[in-house]
């Protein structure tokens, strides 16, 4: 069963946050968003949506970018020669470091010129299970992702980062669409 709160009481406390200064000695609860940010369209859209929200500009933001490292087993397996050129593999290493820098300058940035207060972290593994993670780790009071707008049947063979945070989440997750 519900608590219940008193009309009397719900009153006096309406009336007491309305007069002015009230609520001032309160500290207002800091608000943890991690947006997922990979340089997709998606991702900017979700990165809009919630730095027009209201409230935004008091929010801690974290970007979160998954990097997810090339494969050491496919390499082999898509090799011609049945080889690891570990060479290649150090140099789409490299190729993803400066990726994820380049897209840190940018949308800090774009955090300055709007007034919000952003931390920008990189995180190897897989984009669903580290987004999952870094929420958990990070306290994250809500998760935003962008989405692409894939259709049923390749949703199903590719999977959706979108629809795995959604699936194994433990913090509200915001699921910005494509526009159509």
């Amino acid at each position: 069963m519900g608590g219940y709160h008193s009309n009397q009481r719900w009153a006096s406390t309406v009336a007491a946050a309305s007069e002015p200064g009230a609520g001032a000695d309160i500290p207002r609860p800091e608000r943890r968003v991690l947006i997922a940010v990979d340089g997709s369209k998606g991702a900017q859209r979700a990165f809009d949506y919630w730095s027009s929200m209201p409230g935004s500009q008091s929010d801690s933001i974290i970007l979160l970018h998954s990097m997810e490292a090339p494969n050491v087993l496919t390499g082999l397996l898509l090799s011609p020669s049945g080889t690891f050129d570990y060479e290649e593999y150090e140099k789409q290493g490299r190729q993803l470091k400066q990726r994820s820098q380049q897209l840190s300058q940018e949308l800090m940035a774009q955090c300055e010129k709007r007034r919000l207060h952003c931390k920008f972290v990189s995180e190897a593994g897989t984009p669903g299970a580290t987004i999952v993670e870094a929420a958990r780790k990070y306290a994250a009071n809500v998760v935003v992702v962008g989405c692409r707008g894939n259709n049923g049947i390749r949703r199903t063979i590719l999977g959706s980062v979108s629809d795995y945070v959604l699936q194994h989440s433990c913090r509200p997750v915001v699921v910005v669409p494509e526009i159509n």
